[in-house]
């Protein structure tokens, strides 16, 4: 909910300081409501509109899956992968179903919606970036510190973006593996998931 509720807020927030800066005061119980659910539709959408453009990028590439596979700490009996994308990420979403149907560990689902609220959110703080001569003027000296502050932060959640998205693809294989153990009730080592 979050990763649609705050970025659309604050799309609706940067349209209001770049087309009606003085028209809208938000203080009564009505209008918040409106602004939430308009928020949350806009943030619905603009997640939506975020995976058709980034979903390529940014989700289940399988040279990240492969390479995801072979730096797992699972004592799998490692085989080759299959060669073709196909195969490939038949495997992973098999492994992936595993996962979370054994429900040992809650992180894929963390991980994912953190993963959801980032790729919302950068866009959003681009289009601050962009707009900021616009509408920062009140903030006098310290428009360059903002710039760099938010220039910063904007590169550090692009990166953690992808070590998020890189854990949570090595979590579905470890956790396919921890699951086919539990399944079979023994210490030993499975084959791979």
């Amino acid at each position: 909910m979050l990763a649609c509720v705050i970025p659309g807020y604050l799309l609706l927030l940067l349209t209001k300081l770049l087309f009606a800066p003085d028209v809208l005061r938000i203080d009564d119980v009505s209008i918040t409501i409106a602004t939430f659910t308009f928020s949350y539709l806009t943030g619905l959408l603009f997640k939506w509109l975020m995976e058709i453009v980034m979903n390529n990028v940014l989700r289940n590439s399988p040279n990240r899956i492969r390479r995801a596979y072979n730096e797992s700490s699972c004592i799998f009996e490692k085989t080759h992968l299959p060669d073709n994308e196909k195969g490939l990420m038949k495997k992973y979403y098999i492994a992936y179903y595993k996962a979370l149907k054994g429900n040992l560990n809650t992180s894929i689902p963390i991980l994912e919606a953190q993963i959801a609220f980032l790729r919302s959110i950068l866009p959003i703080m681009f289009l601050y970036l962009a707009t900021s001569h616009c509408w920062i003027g009140k903030l006098g000296y310290g428009y360059c510190l903002f710039i760099f502050i938010s220039i910063v932060v904007f590169i550090g959640c692009c990166v953690l973006m992808w070590h998020l998205q890189d854990k949570q693809h090595q979590l579905v294989w470890e956790d396919a593996y921890y699951a086919d153990l539990v399944e079979q009730g023994a210490n030993k080592t499975t084959k791979n998931p």
